[in-house]
């Protein structure tokens, strides 16, 4: 090794060999590097790390041009990590979204905030995702399986109930030729319209008539108590029931209580006394089957959902029920500003029987020469969407009311062209 003097007399190494030797760290440790670091390492945020890197990663231009001192090692791979696999992939797993490392690392953010190392199983897949159902397994399955094959009485003719209303006329029989004369047996119908156009008057003088029958009858009261014991002087639903009653049967008090109210049963359920939904199916599954009753008025299945934001689910559950226990149901309605029901389509097409009263605007001279008005005057027709079971009047019908009761009838006035047919 060369020497030269220095000023203090001792020899000291030459520039070349002070770059060949260790530093003061250790043997093979260079100036800058950290204890325990190898060559090659960059320290933890010195200027020249890569993105990804970690303290302590080799940094520096590998085989195949890439950085790392590795071949084919990107920045921030760890070890053991093939050409295109993201942090936190399973070996085997490749880069998904085309190659797009920035898809992929939404793909995989996306995964990690829902716990899921995989995309989520839609909800309504879930059952169809099990083995199928064995023989063990499927007992009791058979009860919900229907062989239409082995029914002896598979066709029916469609029966009425009837009410002795306009209300009679809006079903046809099977070759619709004739009204069917009453509302088709077995459905639930839902009545919607104005408030005072004479939907439950209609309706109450229905049900006593089917009273009257013999056949056991409820009416189910949403809007407004039904008796009033405080005497206030008010002409309360139970003497306006029994007034409309007594006239729709042409029976005084005496005899219409005995005849006719014996088979009566009303059931309170208002939601301002803290009764849901479930609380009325409660109660009208026990009057229903304890009473045996076949005959219901709803006034109104709006009312029994203050939200009225599931009446129309609500009324495919009471509609199930009732075709289970072969119960004729009329529910009241109300209709929004747009002229539909309560509850939209949804209803209509929940419900066996739709009937809409309406207002008619009588907007030319023609018209109202039709349907026997004044120009722009406004009329009350009754027209039926829609019967499951039974072809359905094709025009409206013009309503008018009986005095004393407010029942609703067919107007004198009924266009000649649009004539109802006579029942069977």
């Amino acid at each position: 090794m060369a020497t030269k003097k220095t000023s203090r007399g001792g020899d000291a190494p030459s520039s070349s060999d002070a770059q060949a030797q260790p530093a003061p760290g250790g043997m093979g440790v260079y100036p800058g590097m950290m204890p325990g670091m190898a060559p090659g390492m960059v320290p933890g945020g010195m200027p020249g790390a890569m993105p990804g890197m970690a303290p302590g990663m080799p940094y520096g231009m590998g085989a195949g041009g890439m950085p790392g001192g590795v071949p084919g090692m990107a920045p921030g791979m760890m070890p053991g990590m093939a050409p295109g696999m993201m942090p936190g992939m399973m070996p085997g797993m490749g880069m998904p979204m085309g190659g797009n490392p920035m898809m992929a690392m939404m793909q995989m953010m996306q995964m990690m905030m829902g716990g899921m190392v995989a995309p989520p199983l839609d909800p309504s897949a879930i059952p169809f995702a099990g083995g199928a159902a064995t023989a063990e397994a499927g007992a009791g399955l058979d009860a919900d399986i229907i062989r239409p094959s082995l029914i002896a009485d598979r066709i029916k003719t469609q029966e009425a109930v009837k009410l002795g209303s306009v209300l009679d006329l809006l079903c046809l029989t099977e070759d619709g030729k004739n009204a069917l004369g009453g509302v088709p047996k077995g459905c639930t119908i839902a009545l919607a319209g104005p408030p005072g156009k004479g939907k439950t008057r209609s309706a109450l003088a229905g049900m006593a008539r089917v009273a009257q029958g013999g056949q056991k009858v409820a009416f189910v009261i949403a809007e407004e108590g039904f008796h009033d014991e405080e005497g206030s002087g008010r002409d309360d639903l139970c003497s306006r029931m029994t007034k409309i009653g007594m006239a729709a049967t042409q029976l005084d008090e005496e005899t219409f209580a005995k005849e006719v109210l014996e088979n009566v049963f009303v059931l309170e359920s208002q939601y301002h006394k803290g009764q849901s939904w479930d609380d009325f199916v409660g109660k009208y599954r026990y009057l229903v089957e304890r009473e045996n009753i076949r005959f219901v008025v709803i006034d109104s299945l709006n009312m029994l959902d203050p939200t009225k934001n599931r009446t129309a689910d609500n009324l495919s559950a009471l509609k199930t029920y009732n075709h289970s226990k072969g119960i004729t149901c009329i529910c009241i309605g109300q209709i929004r500003d747009t002229g539909l029901p309560v509850g939209g389509e949804a209803l209509q097409h929940t419900a066996d029987v739709v009937f809409l009263i309406e207002e008619m605007s009588l907007g030319s001279k023609e018209q109202a020469e039709q349907w026997g008005g004044k120009y722009r005057e406004k009329i009350d027709v009754i027209s039926a969407v829609k019967s499951v079971t039974t072809p359905i009047f094709p025009h409206p019908i013009r309503v008018s009311r009986e005095p004393g009761t407010g029942l609703m009838g067919v107007h004198a006035a009924q266009p000649a062209d649009y004539a109802v047919l006579p029942a069977r």
